[in-house]
């Protein structure tokens, strides 16, 4: 029972990093399904440009902000390699992939079915995605 314990207090850095990035994603995903039309309507070419520019431009960089925020918390990592809106795209794309698929496999709606299987299923998957992403350097303990 003591290893069982073990084994989880290890995972549990991993499935809060996922939890968060999985939950913001969703929670996006539902505020663009939203204001979608809304933002088709406002003159046709331009509110499809302003809601690609959202969706493709300022997403992923919320969402690479998030993580790195996270991995700098969590996991006590320094600096970057990648950049935020590489891999906020990275994380927003597999996000995105794994809806299509979803809704494709089962042909239900993204709310609220899509959703909730995402926050129930993802966060695992996502916070080693999120851990592997960025490629930040833990910091060096000072010896003893």
């Amino acid at each position: 029972m003591n290893g069982l314990l073990n084994k989880l207090e290890r995972f549990k850095p991993i499935l809060i990093h996922g939890f968060a990035i999985t939950l913001s994603l969703v929670l996006i995903q539902m505020l663009l399904d939203a204001f979608q039309t809304s933002f088709l309507l406002y003159m046709p070419p331009i509110g499809f440009a302003l809601f690609l520019f959202i969706m493709y431009g300022v997403q992923p960089i919320m969402i690479g902000v998030l993580n790195v925020v996270l991995l700098h918390r969590i996991y006590d990592c320094e600096g970057w390699q990648i950049g935020f809106w590489l891999n906020g795209l990275f994380l927003l794309l597999t996000s995105s992939t794994v809806t299509v698929l979803l809704q494709t496999i089962t042909g239900l709606p993204f709310l609220p079915f899509i959703a909730v299987a995402e926050i129930l299923i993802l966060p695992y998957p996502f916070g080693y995605i999120g851990k592997f992403s960025n490629r930040g350097n833990r910091k060096a303990v000072p010896p003893i």
